[in-house]
């Protein structure tokens, strides 16, 4: 099965159909027959997978795709092809544990992004999840549309559920900070006053009570700075069951927390990609939680961005690209050095 013609205009590949050997066409034929025209209209996917309970259900692939590195000689097909999924599907629940106490709602969209390739992990219902694999770092933000569309449409029109909005609401009009929100700024343990003055800076262009709401700039896993909008009046509605120093509490622990998984992840990229991580997207019901790490730096060396509003998830990612075009470059590390 193909389509005849990706967006880009070039021929489509042949799409081949990997099915498990439990899965049953009938009754989920129109889920699988959604994901293929997913596939064949995004030129950047280099699959998509579904899963069930964390077991793969199909997979939807170009019939000329390679294998994927890491298989074993008596791995099936569907099985070496998911396998990064799989394993994106188990990290999906340890984040969502650790975002628990945020009160911000169970996690919906992981996005994993390298220079070179990434993996896209979108939660259809309670316990399944669709997974797209991209073998360039240029499509990431492709693929992420594609596949949160396709999310929406199987919620909506399959499943008769409502639309929870993943990656935020498509052209939701860009806010611009009017200068008179209420910020809180906090300098770590160990102050770099130049580098401190110069972050208070940026934070004060940027946080706003809007979109971007929470910043936090890390040096080696040690906090250097941290701002929020937070006690603005405009954002109160947001703390009715949690206080704003809690919940600045509860960031600081979930980036302590996510060190040892976020290795993890590293490791498991290099089924995709051997380049370093340099995006985390952990999208919940209400609002996200981003970690962009900064060019040239160590693994520990990362800006983590949150917002509450779940209609503003695309805006505040596209206003903490501009807060880290502001930041001092780091000087480049050895690739040899590890997470």
């Amino acid at each position: 099965m193909s389509g005849d013609h990706r967006p880009d205009g070039r021929q489509s590949a042949e799409l081949v159909p990997l099915y498990a050997e439990h899965w049953r066409r009938a009754p989920f034929e129109e889920i699988s027959d959604r994901c293929t025209r997913a596939v064949a209209g995004c030129a950047a996917l280099r699959s998509l997978s579904y899963f069930n309970n964390g077991v793969v259900d199909f997979v939807i692939r170009p019939a000329d795709a390679p294998p994927l590195p890491g298989g074993r000689e008596l791995d099936l097909p569907i099985d070496v092809e998911s396998r990064p999924g799989h394993q994106l599907v188990l990290s999906m629940e340890t984040f969502d544990k650790a975002l628990g106490p945020l009160l911000t709602g169970a996690l919906m969209r992981t996005v994993v992004a390298t220079p070179t390739g990434g993996l896209y992990c979108g939660r259809v219902k309670e316990q399944q999840h669709i997974v797209g694999i991209t073998l360039r770092g240029d499509s990431v933000d492709a693929v992420d549309r594609t596949l949160n569309e396709l999310v929406t449409d199987i919620r909506v029109h399959v499943l008769n559920r409502s639309a929870e909005n993943p990656g935020g609401v498509p052209e939701q009009p860009y806010h611009c900070p009017d200068g008179s929100q209420e910020l809180h700024f906090t300098a770590g343990s160990r102050v770099d006053e130049p580098l401190v003055a110069r972050l208070r800076g940026v934070w004060q262009r940027h946080l706003n009570p809007v979109d971007l709401q929470y910043l936090a700039y890390y040096e080696n896993w040690h906090l250097a700075c941290v701002g929020d909008a937070f006690d603005d009046s405009r954002i109160g509605k947001r703390f009715l069951n949690i206080k704003p120093s809690a919940r600045r509490r509860k960031y600081r622990d979930v980036a302590d927390q996510l060190r040892d998984d976020i290795a993890r992840l590293r490791d498991m990229l290099q089924l995709v990609s051997r380049e370093p991580m340099n995006r985390l997207v952990l999208d919940v019901e209400e609002g996200a939680v981003y970690f962009h790490w900064l060019p040239g730096g160590r693994s520990g060396d990362f800006v983590c961005g949150v917002t509450l509003d779940q209609h503003e998830v695309g805006n505040a990612e596209r206003r903490l690209r501009e807060v880290l075009s502001e930041l001092p470059r780091k000087v480049p590390r050895p690739r040899s050095v590890r997470w």
